[in-house]
């Protein structure tokens, strides 16, 4: 089944990695000093620390009813001045500023004259500047990979004009609205950094509610290709098996097939935890050249985390301050406690806010933390797993003890083994808590990242085999290449012949309520905010919130129908107009008419729907009387007509 609204969704995400081609092409091309050998590593140091600050970022300017795309656009091209000019330059003393000035105005003159570009650009070639290395390619292409697999998967995703997914619409307006606190929607960290990418791309909040979780699974694999580089030291092979596990593979751990294309907090908030993870135990990867950026940057990165998920900020988090210890060098122990004290001040200050507000606004604190702790959303079944869930811990256990103890035979040196050795120890310290039947572990929400962590412990053991075959018994050499092509497909042919079973007995869900947002796309992007009214059932009010006017059935039979007799007997009498505006009607509607013959689980939206009949009567009169009435959308069971009231009013087009 084909998605309605596939070009929304890829026009979203083809103008945000524009976006990021645009500023990568900047960095590179005017800023001087040397490109990074890894990429790979250099990429991820920059996604963990730079969305950071945009969700932090994005938090103080709601505070203070400053966030919107401009101010937004205002900030980068601020920032990127400030880069191209240099910190010290912007930070150092008048007197010191305006001999510089003063030599900046020489330098400009002299360029000027010798038909020089003003601006200093690297030496190199803009070819050199923009070449990108192999692995850096390769774990893009896992990340599309991953992207092409829940697009695949939106024809079985339900998720769509369900109550959940509703409040979440409002959440996402509501942050655009600059409303952040509240006491019933929770930390809403993830939405700020989807109504960053809805202003950067110029997508609608419903598009952007349904892409989001194409483009987390593409920023999670990539994260998981960095983590496997970074902690395996395998450039390729190993990152990209472990990538490909967590890709295709649906049949390990519960799941919800009918939510897994759907963004969730966890899986944002790991983007950002595993970076720390890994900060924690090298922490050289994230201060770069110097140590003191450190405790800035990895407060930051806590900060974005608990303005995120609590439940990544008090479950996930912890358990590995706890493990880590046993596994970091004295002389990096002083990182693991700025990391700590860091952990402990974003904790307190983003939860002291929340505790504030809730304080000022009458409500239980204790109740909000435990809320967030338990997902009401979230629900995994074992329907799909190959082995019993039980089963499954218990190999996972198997497998993680003897890694353990073959890496803790072979630790000669201590930084060699001991990251692996502590991230499974971490996994199965999760995985010992989840049994002990917590009042509030959400075990739901531990089933949503499992797919991480098993595929990491997986790539792991995948590693640990490959290192004891060619250390012990033969070296392999086989071309990168050669390699990539044969892991690519084993592992695709593994999914596809291992996973029928799984696909076949899941069945795709609904078209109309695609088709339904497929509408108010179309809707949104060609006529002017607020020159029309949608004329739809109840239930789906808020798809008008801070869009355009909305009319129930009964609206437009009753109180609107007065409306259209009293302005369009009164249409060129202005001075009446002016003084009853009460009677201005839109300059078009757009009616909603459905056909639920074969609708069955749309059942949930038949809110006064059995008044279509009335709707369709009402719109052959008008069409009597003279009125343009003709069928702007149409696919499956929905039909949408526009009553034209001012033509030329109302449409982007006829208007340009």
């Amino acid at each position: 089944m084909s998605i309605p609204y596939t070009d929304s969704i890829f026009t979203g995400l083809i103008r945000l990695f524009l976006w990021i081609f645009f500023l990568y092409a900047m960095k590179r091309l005017f800023f001087k000093g040397k490109g990074s050998k890894n990429q790979v590593n250099s990429m991820a140091g920059m996604w963990a620390f730079f969305v950071s600050i945009i969700i932090v970022g994005i938090f103080l300017l709601v505070q203070i009813n400053g966030y919107d795309l401009m101010t937004c656009l205002f900030i980068m091209v601020i920032f990127f001045g400030v880069r191209l000019v240099g910190i010290q330059n912007v930070l150092s003393d008048s007197a010191k500023f305006r001999r510089q000035r003063k030599m900046i105005l020489l330098n400009v003159l002299e360029k000027s004259e010798d038909k020089e570009l003003l601006i200093d650009t690297v030496e190199e070639k803009p070819t050199k500047r923009l070449s990108i290395n192999f692995p850096f390619v390769i774990m893009a292409l896992t990340g599309f990979v991953a992207m092409a697999v829940r697009f695949y998967l939106l024809k079985y995703d339900n998720y769509q004009l369900s109550e959940s997914w509703f409040n979440e619409i409002a959440i996402l307006k509501g942050v655009s609205q600059q409303n952040w606190l509240s006491n019933d929607t929770g930390v809403v960290g993830q939405y700020a950094l989807m109504t960053f990418y809805e202003k950067m791309t110029g997508i609608s909040p419903e598009i952007t509610l349904e892409s989001f979780g194409i483009l987390q699974a593409f920023v999670l694999s990539f994260i998981i290709f960095w983590f496997m580089n970074t902690m395996t030291g395998s450039k390729i092979t190993v990152p990209l098996m472990t990538t490909l596990s967590f890709a295709f593979f649906f049949n390990f751990v519960p799941i919800n097939l009918s939510q897994i294309t759907h963004g969730k907090e966890t899986l944002m908030a790991l983007t950002l935890v595993l970076p720390v993870m890994v900060y924690i135990k090298k922490p050289w990867l994230l201060y770069a050249r110097s140590t003191r950026s450190y405790r800035y940057k990895i407060f930051v990165i806590f900060t974005a985390i608990a303005l995120i998920d609590v439940y990544s900020l008090l479950v996930l988090i912890p358990p590995f301050f706890l493990v880590a210890p046993f596994f970091i060098s004295k002389k990096r122990m002083r990182f693991y406690w700025l990391a700590l004290k860091a952990y402990l001040l974003a904790t307190g200050i983003v939860l002291g806010i929340y505790a504030f507000y809730l304080y000022r606004e009458g409500a239980d604190f204790l109740q909000f933390i435990m809320s967030n702790l338990l997902s009401v959303t979230s629900s995994t079944y074992t329907s799909n797993m190959m082995l019993p869930y039980d089963d499954l811990m218990r190999i996972i256990q198997i497998v993680s003890l003897v890694a353990v103890l073959v890496m803790f035979l072979m630790m000669k040196k201590k930084d060699k083994w001991a990251s692996l050795i502590a991230f499974i120890v971490y996994v199965n310290v999760l995985i010992l808590i989840s049994f002990q039947d917590y009042r509030y572990f959400d075990h739901d929400l531990l089933n949503e990242i499992l797919p991480v962590f098993i595929s990491i412990v997986l790539g792991i053991t995948f590693y640990l085999i490959m290192y004891l075959f060619v250390t012990k018994v033969k070296k392999v050499f086989m071309p990168e290449g050669f390699a990539v092509v044969l892991i690519f497909v084993l592992f695709a042919s593994a999914a596809f012949f291992g996973q029928k079973d799984l696909f076949s007995k899941e069945e795709p869900t609904s078209r109309l309520s695609k088709d339904v947002i497929a509408a108010y796309q179309e809707i949104s992007s060609g006529f002017l905010p607020y020159s029309y009214a949608v004329v739809n059932s109840n239930t789906l009010r808020p798809l008008s919130t801070d869009s355009h006017n909305f009319l129930t059935y009964r609206d437009f039979l009753g109180e609107y129908a007065v409306r259209d007799s009293v302005y369009f007997a009164n249409k060129e009498d202005k001075e009446f107009l002016r003084a009853n505006t009460q009677y201005i009607i839109p300059n078009s509607l757009l009616v909603f008419i459905y056909d639920l013959t074969n609708e069955d689980d749309f059942i949930q939206l038949a809110v006064y729907l059995d008044l279509t009949d009335e709707v369709t009567e009402r719109m052959e009169k008008l069409r009597s009387e003279g009125r343009t009435i003709r069928v702007f959308f149409q696919k499956g069971d929905l039909t949408v007509y526009e009553i034209v009231n001012n033509p030329g009013q109302a449409k982007i087009n006829e208007l340009l």
